[in-house]
């Protein structure tokens, strides 16, 4: 039997000194380049915002001014301005950050957050629940999000979509995602860009998905307006199921 070779000590530390600082090297350079993307990202943000909430406002002002001249109160289109202008900012803040973000994402898509969908449950367990037969063929089911009902302004809301995709080889399907968000301030809903993809396909193994979403509730909407996420999953020859869940900012 021959002898090993006999290892000089310190020879393992020396190895592994350059795997570990190059390691620990990729995990800054990671770090610094998200740190980097995150910075820009607002940064675009605060700027495209000041320019929409200051369109908002000076829409608002139009309005009232153009109301007061219509019912022929030409002493009121002064007071109308102000509270006209005052209206129209209230309503832009409540929608500017993710009309900002939109655009931002839009011009920069490197910006745009990767998606986080795990695999929850097999093939197995889900044909179980829902009694599915191949002979149903394709289908999708959207589960009731879970969603906080309330959320504090400048946090994150935690949002849960999960949804189960079944066919009748039970191997893996296309499916399309679409997430629409809506703010709801004054009385009033309006759509806006969601934070991150609104539209997506990707390819599934059969069985139940969930997907983590952070939604940003920007600093300054308005306490007591509400955000509203839409979910909706589809495949090819299945009917798209969808389901929706309101947030109340506080």
């Amino acid at each position: 039997m021959g002898v090993l070779p006999s290892r000089k000590r310190g020879t393992e530390t020396s190895i592994k000194g350059p795997v570990a600082a190059v390691a620990i090297g990729l995990c800054l350079a990671s770090a610094n380049a998200q740190q980097s993307v995150t910075s820009d990202l607002d940064s675009c943000i605060n700027s495209e915002k000041i320019s929409l909430t200051a369109q908002g406002a000076l829409a608002g002002v139009a309005t009232g001014v153009l109301t007061s001249f219509m019912v022929g109160k030409k002493q009121d289109m002064g007071k109308a301005a102000v509270i006209g202008g005052v209206a129209g900012g209230a309503l832009g803040y409540a929608t500017a950050y993710y009309k900002a973000a939109g655009k931002c994402m839009q011009n920069n898509p490197a910006w745009v957050p990767e998606s986080n969908i795990q695999r929850k449950a097999d093939y197995a367990a889900a044909v179980s629940e829902f009694k599915y037969k191949p002979s149903k063929g394709d289908f999708s089911f959207v589960r009731p999000l879970q969603a906080p009902q309330t959320a504090k302004q400048g946090g994150t809301a935690d949002v849960k979509a999960r949804f189960v995709v079944l066919t009748p080889d039970g191997g893996e399907a296309k499916v399309k995602i679409a997430r629409k968000l809506f703010v709801i301030a004054e009385g009033k809903e309006e759509e806006v860009p969601f934070p991150g993809k609104p539209d997506e396909e990707r390819v599934f193994g059969n069985g139940e998905q969930v997907e983590s979403i952070n939604l940003p509730v920007y600093k300054e909407v308005p306490v007591g307006s509400k955000i509203r996420i839409e979910y909706a999953v589809s495949l090819k020859d299945a009917q798209a199921s969808s389901q929706s869940g309101t947030i109340e900012v506080r």
